[in-house]
């Protein structure tokens, strides 16, 4: 094969490599693509969760809104703290994760966070808990 065609045939073959591979994720997924916008999880507000505490019977005493105090520096959308439970509900569950990795005695479900007095037992934790999964769902 002469010189001229090599390259012609070279070039098909990079064109070809080149169209195949075009858009194509990491390792020939499917294309990486950017989120535009983040997820709606629930349509739960703070108030809606200490709502559904309540309503299970659990105690959220002297319950305040304290979203214009935290959420500035925490990043949530909505906050409300009790003498037991302080509830945080967050845009989405990403900052969610990443608040309740940076403190314990806590329970994150998708974008909201508890967090949980020191005095309240494992078995009230799990009652909270209990609680949240019923009215996220």
């Amino acid at each position: 094969m002469s010189f001229p065609t090599r390259l012609t045939v070279a070039a098909a073959l990079v064109g070809l490599l080149g169209t195949s591979c075009a858009g194509a994720g990491s390792f020939g997924g499917p294309p990486d693509t950017a989120p535009t916008a983040n997820a709606v999880l629930n349509g739960l507000s703070a108030s809606d969760v200490v709502a559904a505490i309540d309503s299970a019977g659990l105690p959220t005493p002297n319950a305040h809104d304290v979203t214009a105090v935290k959420c500035p520096k925490l990043g949530c959308v909505g906050a409300i703290d009790s003498d037991t439970v302080s509830i945080l509900k967050f845009a989405s569950a990403g900052p969610a994760q990443l608040y309740a990795g940076s403190i314990s005695n806590i329970y994150q479900v998708e974008d909201l966070v508890l967090v949980f007095g020191s005095t309240v037992t494992q078995q009230q934790k799990a009652a909270y808990e209990q609680a949240v999964k019923r009215a996220v769902i």
